[in-house]
């Protein structure tokens, strides 16, 4: 239910919204216990936003990284 849930929140994102790549992982950080993160995930998604060339996340934008 909450997979289902938090599917049709991100399809209520509004056109154009944006997020500085470093205050997601920041967030995430500190939310790592409630997300139910392991450190080993929070170490590839900063290797991830390292070579992602922006630093704004758009949702028009493709977010793939090589």
């Amino acid at each position: 239910l909450a997979l289902l849930k938090r599917q049709v929140r991100t399809r209520e994102i509004k056109p154009g919204k944006s997020v500085q790549k470093w205050k997601v992982f920041r967030d995430a950080s500190e939310a790592r216990e409630a997300l139910g993160l392991q450190s080993s995930s929070l170490a590839v998604l900063d290797a991830l936003l390292s070579f992602y060339p922006e630093n704004e996340l758009r949702q028009e934008a493709q977010l793939v990284v090589f």
